[in-house]
């Protein structure tokens, strides 16, 4: 993070993650209606999936790790 910023946060997406997005999104042009809606659907579930199975297998091996860190969130001033 940047001090100079005003504590926002900036990532950038890997070539992994934009070559993925890239696949889903060109899929998804080639379809209509409710074959579109289907695919992402379908899409989104196995994402979900893989975060569970991800933090499922970091727990067994002892790594405590929370993708669910409200990055949004407005920190609350005391």
């Amino acid at each position: 993070m940047d001090s100079a910023s005003d504590d926002s946060l900036k990532c950038a997406l890997t070539l992994e993650d934009e070559f993925t997005l890239t696949r889903i999104r060109s899929r998804a042009h080639e379809l209509d209606g409710a074959d579109r809606d289907s695919f992402l659907w379908q899409t989104v579930f196995k994402l979900v999936c893989r975060e569970r199975a991800f933090k499922t297998v970091m727990a067994e091996v002892g790594v405590i790790c929370d993708t669910n860190i409200d990055l949004f969130d407005q920190p609350t001033k005391s």
